[in-house]
């Protein structure tokens, strides 16, 4: 290719002078650049101070933030505390933990509420609290902007637990006991009385579970689901089958007089005496005779009797037991006359069979005085064998008295009056006395027996009366009296009048 027209060439010298120049401004712009690198590391040294310095002054600004105080995104028991102090934050759970009272709810809608102070209870936070702060690392406080710190606090409560035990037995838990259903009579005939469902509960489970329900922290407390109820184990649907058979064959009352009380026996107490083809359990019926026996008997039974002149006195039947005093019931013959009340099936008042001897002798007392504490009642014949003194009363009131008696020789065993507790067996005039072994006869006017062996009151001509004669110059075992006395005595007295005799 040829040169171009224009095209010049320069000298050496001219050369050297532009290159100079050339070197001097690339020179020029190298050093400028160096000031502009050095502006500009400096400029970047400035900001980066100030941001150390403003990242180091926000860093004590947090840490003066969070000073005593709970770290952002801190929760406790699920309740924000971000920023809060231990004292803000336990006067916060209090409002969780305590409640103002045990609250015992109890069948039937009432509820007692127990102070807490009566038994100590409290719910000491302030220590878990604490600790819950104590486990944050404040130095790095900014951590805490990035991630939550979930903390649970379940503290036991502190209370007495002697003193709740001992609260809970002093209470009455209820006043209705449980009752099952139960058929009974009216004037309509047999009806059903429905079951009770009672609110007396059962103690000892009503501690063992208050106490479980408040260890556990529960302070609301539900009677209902503790099992501390008896639940009725007959209810009215039970017995509807039932209250038709008895309707048919069992409708009537039989009513046992015991003079100064009754017995009932109905025909539903009957029912369950009977097998499932309706025959009646003999057995049940010998059962239920014996328990009316052992209740009412009083038959050679020990008695407390208050004497005229020594006060109260426990007093045997006596050695002579075949004739003394006493309602003995016929056990075998009461329960043959049941059955057959009960086959007759008619509502109707009877009376128990009692022991008949063959002579006659029927071993009751004197009914008109009988009462559940006492069947000597108020009339009655008083003899103080060591003071030789008789008393006659007759409904409370003083009718007869005398010192002028003789008993049994008190020096002879086989002579001396046996005390206990007799009654006027027959009554006789113009009788003569026999020894068992025949060794004597002895005529008197009046003669009262109080035994089958023999020993009475009746009149005896002596030389003396009263005082210490029957020691060694008493009877064979009677009351001697005077003529005058025993037939005034005679006269007063009803057969089967009580008589009491003791030294």
């Amino acid at each position: 290719m040829g040169k171009r027209s224009d095209e010049y060439t320069l000298d050496s010298g001219t050369s050297y002078d532009i290159s100079a120049a050339i070197a001097k401004k690339k020179e020029g712009r190298r050093a400028q650049s160096r000031r502009a690198r050095r502006q500009k590391k400096l400029a970047v040294g400035l900001t980066i101070g100030a941001l150390v310095l403003a990242c180091g002054a926000g860093y004590l600004v947090g840490l003066s933030k969070y000073a005593g105080k709970f770290l952002s995104n801190t929760f406790i028991n699920d309740i924000d505390v971000s920023g809060m102090s231990t004292a803000d934050v336990t006067n916060m759970l209090k409002e969780q933990f305590d409640v103002p009272s045990l609250e015992i709810h109890m069948r039937g809608g009432d509820t007692m509420d127990v102070d807490l102070s009566d038994f100590g209870y409290k719910v000491e936070l302030a220590a878990p609290v604490r600790e819950a702060y104590n486990s944050q690392d404040h130095k790095l406080w900014f951590m805490s902007l990035f991630d939550s710190d979930d903390i649970r606090i379940d503290t036991d409560p502190v209370y007495d637990e002697e003193k709740l035990e001992r609260l809970l037995r002093r209470t009455v838990w209820g006043s209705t006991d449980t009752a099952n259903a139960s058929i009974a009579y009216g004037e309509n005939g047999y009806f059903i009385i429905p079951e009770v469902y009672g609110d007396t509960a059962d103690v000892e489970r009503v501690v063992e579970y208050v106490l479980d329900n408040v260890k556990d922290g529960n302070m609301d407390v539900d009677l209902e689901k503790s099992g501390c109820y008896r639940e009725p184990a007959i209810k009215s649907e039970d017995l509807a089958a039932k209250l038709d058979i008895i309707k048919q064959k069992y409708d009537f009352i039989l009513t046992y007089n015991f003079d100064y009380t009754t017995e009932t026996l109905t025909g539903a107490q009957v029912f369950e005496w009977t097998d499932g083809n309706g025959n009646i359990d003999r057995s049940r019926v010998v059962q239920y005779v014996a328990g009316l026996a052992e209740k009412y008997d009083t038959f050679m039974t020990t008695r407390k009797f208050n004497t005229t002149e020594r006060g109260q006195i426990t007093l045997s039947q006596g050695r002579y037991s075949t004739g003394q005093y006493g309602w003995w019931m016929d056990q075998e013959k009461t329960v043959d006359m049941l059955l057959d009340y009960i086959a007759e099936g008619k509502t109707q008042t009877i009376e128990p069979w009692y022991t008949e001897l063959d002579t006659g002798y029927v071993y009751m007392g004197f009914r008109a005085d009988r009462s559940a504490d006492d069947d000597i009642g108020k009339t009655y014949i008083e003899v103080d064998l060591s003071a030789q003194h008789l008393w006659y009363y007759k409904d409370g009131e003083l009718q007869f008295e005398t010192t002028q008696i003789v008993s049994g020789k008190a020096t002879d065993p086989a002579r001396k009056t046996p005390e206990g507790i007799y009654s006027v067996y027959t009554k006789c005039t113009n009788y003569t006395m026999v020894a068992p072994d025949g060794s004597y006869r002895a005529p008197c006017s009046y003669f009262m027996r109080l035994s089958f062996e023999g020993i009475g009151l009746h009149d005896l001509s002596r030389g003396s009366y009263g005082g210490n004669t029957y020691i060694n110059n008493g009877s064979h075992g009677c009351i001697n009296m005077k003529y005058s006395e025993v037939k005034q005595l005679y006269e007063m007295v009803d057969r089967g009048t009580p008589c009491i005799m003791y030294y």
